[in-house]
């Protein structure tokens, strides 16, 4: 068995946060999965402007490179921190906060749930 493996986009999923979720306009999310049934999700994700509130309860860490776009992540009791096309982000496990789309937004994304 091969240890090289070509990742292809699927199908994107159009995707909406949840109204108790939402805190400002109307954003919409756009997912291209790469990975199938591999521990590691990979895949580009895209999103339009909006504020929404995060949830990341659990051991999940995700690393995300952006490739065009400038967002403003807050944890819960922190200050807000700008990140634009180019920069290379990660969210540890249990991460509350906010997310902004200021403008929007397409990265590629890796997601670990050990």
């Amino acid at each position: 068995m091969s240890k090289l493996k070509h990742l292809k986009p699927a199908e994107p999923v159009i995707d909406r946060p949840d109204p108790d979720r939402l805190l400002e306009g109307k954003p919409e999310f756009r997912a291209w999965p790469c990975s199938g049934d591999d521990p590691v999700q990979a895949g580009f994700w895209a999103a339009t402007p909006g504020l929404h509130r995060m949830d990341r309860t659990g051991s999940g860490i995700e690393h995300f490179y952006l490739l065009e776009g400038e967002i403003e992540l807050t944890e819960e009791g922190a200050a807000p921190r700008r990140f634009a096309a180019g920069d290379l982000v990660r969210i540890d496990p249990d991460f509350q906060g906010t997310w902004r789309t200021i403008s929007p937004v397409r990265k590629v994304f890796f997601y670990v749930d050990p």
